[in-house]
């Protein structure tokens, strides 16, 4: 039976939620985490770094969401400051320097709505993130293993193929946010029938090239390498210029699409 978007959501923010680092921890070989984007700091709610992936040297993004009070305090829910796309930023121009493919996996609520963020620039910083991520000369992958919301989540997500957990939402603005809007419009409606954010809404309109099943949860990791191995092996032979063509095409394709629903 098909679930409804409160009951992703409910699964989503759960503790027992799988995270980034799980899978890193299990699917990454040394992995070498780096700290610091060299202007103002670090941004634990980033795990950047550099491993093996099936003895294959790739570059990593975690964003770590927390599983308990104390974990989310530490790393502001999930919600990335300005330090953490700078950091991002910085092992992503590394990873085209040394021709290592990108992988991202995401769980996060949005960017960071500080004042510290806002005044060091974070809507700069997310723009060079997505700026660098569309035009990267090696293969970039994103797998939403929650939620991503704004240009927070497509700071990471301006990639050559996105992959998604069946239960994961990616979306301008989080369900919260869109409800609130409706319910100022006298709407009650559930807020996914008015925004594509579900990962079945967002295959069929072309932006996710796979939906991993969680079920059964023992073998999520198995499948989760499954897919990962087989999105980097379809861009294994395109050029620099061919995945910057990709990644073009495929987001303008949602142009059109928005194009034909008006």
């Amino acid at each position: 039976m098909a679930k409804t978007l409160e009951e992703k959501i409910k699964l989503i923010r759960s503790p027992k939620r799988l995270t980034a680092q799980q899978v890193i921890s299990q699917l990454v070989t040394n992995f070498f985490e780096v700290h610091g984007d060299r202007q103002l700091g670090d941004d634990p709610a980033v795990s950047a770094g550099i491993g093996l992936f099936h003895a294959r040297p790739v570059t990593v993004l975690g964003i770590n969401r927390g599983t308990n009070i104390q974990q989310r305090r530490e790393v502001n829910g999930g919600a990335v400051r300005v330090t953490g796309y700078r950091k991002a930023l910085r092992v992503v121009e590394a990873a085209e320097k040394f021709n290592r493919p990108v992988i991202s996996l995401l769980n996060m609520p949005g960017a960071d709505a500080s004042v510290f963020s806002e005044e060091h620039g974070q809507s700069e910083a997310i723009a060079d993130l997505i700026l660098k991520m569309g035009q990267l000369t090696v293969p970039n992958v994103t797998l939403f293993l929650g939620e991503g919301h704004s240009g927070g989540a497509l700071a990471f997500s301006n990639v050559n193929q996105i992959l998604m957990l069946e239960n994961a939402l990616f979306s301008v603005a989080s369900p919260e946010a869109v409800q609130a809007i409706l319910k100022n419009r006298n709407q009650t409606q559930d807020a996914s029938k008015f925004m594509p954010m579900t990962a079945q809404q967002l295959e069929k309109i072309g932006l996710v090239d796979n939906i991993i099943l969680e079920t059964p949860a023992n073998a999520l990791i198995e499948r989760i390498d499954v897919a990962l191995s087989k999105a980097l092996g379809q861009l294994r032979d395109l050029d620099a210029a061919q995945l910057k063509k990709q990644r073009l095409t495929k987001f303008e394709k949602l142009i059109e699409f928005n194009k034909n629903e008006q």
